[in-house]
């Protein structure tokens, strides 16, 4: 319908002829290619600025080797007295609860893993780390969990849910510099649940916008969640394992509700069962016989097994999750991508100064180290692929990662023609992956959203998050490129200016390679949309913000062509100041901006 009569009685039809999706797709493909081959034709500008690169860098002196440091972190500890508490606390087993791990639990969110990740999980959120050091003992999230559930009395009196903010440690009465506090330590009296300390503090905070709220407000919601989360555990409301015979969803319950909502048959052999455990837990933690624990245990399993075998992980996806939450990948590599990326950077920067030095060795050893390194992360995204069951890109964490691959990646692409370029990616994955680990941050595997579940999800997000890695080696590159200019004296000029002509030239060179991904991811996202949603194009933020970033960014390479403005000093402020479009794509229009984008 496209119009009505003069005298609104009648109503005009509109019949349009439409050839379909193929001549669109032709389009997106036809662009895609021609983008592409011009990356690889000897005749173009990236050719050009190749040969301009090995040329600059062949006209300047070689460098001697420096050594190379490790950086170590400790992990924060706090003393403990010894006593019969804490002596129960450090009496589980390591290799019973590992087998306590190995159990399967349902999340909220309906995901099936092993316990040992939810374990992670919840010693994450209430301590903000991977194990808990009492006294001279490491105990493993497994065994603080098991704890938790079996000793609460014990657990209760250990400080171990992060506080760390003056004005709630005053409230509770615990020290002002303190950094955890313990359960009972939030209630006046432990044993009733109505006189915990910060109610009225999270109830003013919970009444604001969220926009209103101060930092305080924000520190007391966060507290107040893990001493939520903490009970939740002392009561096994969140751990999930016990499957409901021929339920049709497939839902699991926590003991307290199984026993009150199953079949009486069912309850009492869950009954059963939990006791048995529960009677040999004391009996380990009294003797160190951890036998019959391990017998008890392995019916629970079997439980599970049985009817819960619709929706039950295989062995191997098992032992994958467990090993990756125990490797622990991406955490462990980037003290160690920043450590040799700062310590290269700084080698090149004094082999520019001082072109007679030689650094070729610590080149070298770097590029292997750093190579090493890559094969690492691309283990780490490929172990959580297989264990997510979806591409890691789907949410924040996992395109942050994802994106620091595609930095390094871009890093090595350039390692023969530049030190300095490995050097900055190295560095820039570093921080890249540091962010990633923040506490705003949720590295938890999750089920994806339905309208995410689609092959084009994997091809779309990887292409165009890829392109942020070679376009964020451009702004960095513009970053150091202007550092030089400061340095440039006219004792140094003429080797500084080939630096400055050689990081250009590799600049301008990944900003092609990531204007030419960013573009046809955004052709493939309009395949996507029209897949999922029957329209190319909707003006949604992400959409409209992903378009002007390839407008920007297709203004950068074609500077050269404005003789007015185009310079070396010139280019290199305009490929870092670029780089906020890519911010705000990626982050801005998730914060600030609602669109159909926000499902991640």
């Amino acid at each position: 319908q496209s119009s009505y009569d003069q005298d609104e009685q009648g109503t005009v039809l509109s019949v349009n002829n439409d050839p379909g999706t193929l001549p669109s797709y032709i389009g997106y493909f036809l662009l895609g290619v021609g983008m592409f081959w011009s990356l690889f034709s000897r005749h173009n500008r990236f050719a050009q600025l190749s040969e301009r690169a090995r040329k600059a860098s062949q006209q300047k002196a070689l460098g001697i080797l420096l050594s190379i440091g490790m950086l170590f972190s400790v992990a924060p500890t706090y003393a403990e007295e010894v006593d019969p508490l804490i002596k129960t606390i450090l009496s589980f087993d390591k290799e019973h609860a590992k087998r306590f791990g190995e159990l399967i639990v349902q999340d909220s969110a309906g995901r099936m893993k092993p316990l040992d990740t939810l374990s992670h999980e919840i010693l994450a959120k209430i301590y903000r780390g991977s194990s808990l050091k009492v006294g001279e003992k490491t105990l493993n999230a497994n065994q603080v969990i098991l704890g938790m559930m079996s000793k609460p009395d014990a657990y209760k009196e250990l400080k171990i849910i992060r506080t760390k903010n003056e004005e709630i440690n005053r409230i509770i009465g615990a020290k002002l510099d303190a950094t955890h506090a313990s359960f009972t330590q939030f209630f006046a009296d432990p044993q009733n649940l109505s006189t915990y300390k910060l109610v009225e503090y999270v109830d003013a905070a919970a009444r604001k916008e969220p926009k209103a709220r101060d930092l305080f407000d924000k520190a007391v919601l966060e507290v107040d969640e893990r001493v939520n989360i903490s009970f939740s555990v002392y009561t096994g409301d969140l751990i999930k394992i016990w499957p409901k015979p021929n339920d049709l969803n497939n839902k699991w319950f926590p003991s307290i509700e199984a026993l009150q909502t199953f079949p009486q048959d069912h309850a009492l052999k869950i009954r059963e069962i939990a006791f048995e455990y529960f009677v040999s837990l004391d009996k380990g933690v009294a003797t160190g016989d951890w036998s019959d624990a391990n017998g008890a245990i392995e019916k629970i399993s079997n439980y599970q097994k049985f009817y819960g075998v619709s929706v039950m992980p295989s062995e191997n996806r098992i032992k994958a999750e467990m090993f990756y939450n125990y490797a622990n990948i991406f955490e462990r590599i980037y003290p160690l991508y920043f450590v040799i990326g700062f310590i290269l950077l700084i080698a090149s920067f004094i082999k520019i100064l001082k072109p007679a030095l030689n650094i070729r060795v610590l080149e070298k050893s770097s590029l292997w180290l750093l190579t090493a390194l890559f094969v690492a992360h691309t283990l780490g995204l490929g172990l959580r692929w297989y264990v997510a069951g979806h591409a890691p890109w789907s949410d924040g964490y996992e395109s942050m990662i994802y994106i620091s691959w595609a930095t390094i990646l871009a890093g090595l692409f350039f390692s023969k023609r530049s030190s300095m370029t490995m050097a900055s990616t190295a560095v820039l994955t570093g921080l890249i992956l540091f962010v990633a680990h923040l506490n705003w941050m949720n590295p938890q595997v999750t089920n994806l959203v339905p309208v995410l579940n689609s092959y084009w999800l994997s091809i779309h997000v990887a292409v165009i998050t890829a392109s942020y890695g070679f376009l964020g080696l451009g702004a960095l590159l513009g970053f150091i490129v202007i550092l030089l200019f400061v340095f440039k004296t006219k004792n140094n000029e003429k080797h500084i200016s080939l630096s400055i002509k050689e990081l250009n030239s590799i600049n301008e060179m990944s900003l092609m390679i990531g204007l030419a991904f960013l573009t046809l991811g955004n052709f493939i996202g309009g395949v996507w949309a029209n897949e999922s949603w029957g329209r190319y194009w909707g003006w949604d933020p992400k959409e409209t913000w992903a378009l002007v970033t390839i407008l920007v960014y297709a203004v950068v390479v074609h500077l050269r062509f404005i003789k007015s403005i185009y310079s070396e000093f010139n280019f290199s402020v305009i490929s870092l100041l670029s780089y906020t479009s890519v911010i705000m794509t990626y982050f801005g229009v998730n914060y600030y901006l609602a669109g159909m984008h926000s499902y991640a």
